[in-house]
């Protein structure tokens, strides 16, 4: 992400994050061992999910948000990776309001374009 793009190719790219890690979440989940690996230890290599192959452009922008605010990371998180609308999903992720998850975003998203 070497030039500078816009508010619209960010969404863009943040929809595509967000898409990326909820098929990661549903259909894998984040623990580092498998049901199967903790059974039977000899394909051990094969079932970690730091063996998750990422694309270019989604780790970079998982690299960028680490660098944000807790709020941020939760309203991003709130936005592009829950299916639920933002009001249920805000509230989902312990913000008080809809407005206040859509402050965090906006703050969110710029400090991403700021740093890219």
């Amino acid at each position: 992400m070497e030039q500078q793009i816009t508010i619209k190719e960010l969404r863009k790219n943040l929809k595509n994050w967000g898409r990326f890690w909820r098929s990661k979440e549903s259909i894998q989940g984040y623990a580092t061992t498998s049901i199967n690996e903790r059974s039977d230890q000899t394909f051990a290599s094969r079932n970690h999910s730091g063996n998750i192959f990422v694309p270019q452009i989604i780790d970079e922008l998982t690299n960028l948000m680490t660098q944000l605010r807790p709020e941020c990371i939760r309203a991003l998180r709130a936005r592009y990776i829950h299916e639920a609308p933002l009001k249920e999903a805000a509230i989902l992720l312990g913000f008080e309001s809809k407005r206040s998850a859509e402050f965090w975003l906006t703050k969110a998203e710029r400090e991403i374009l700021s740093r890219i």
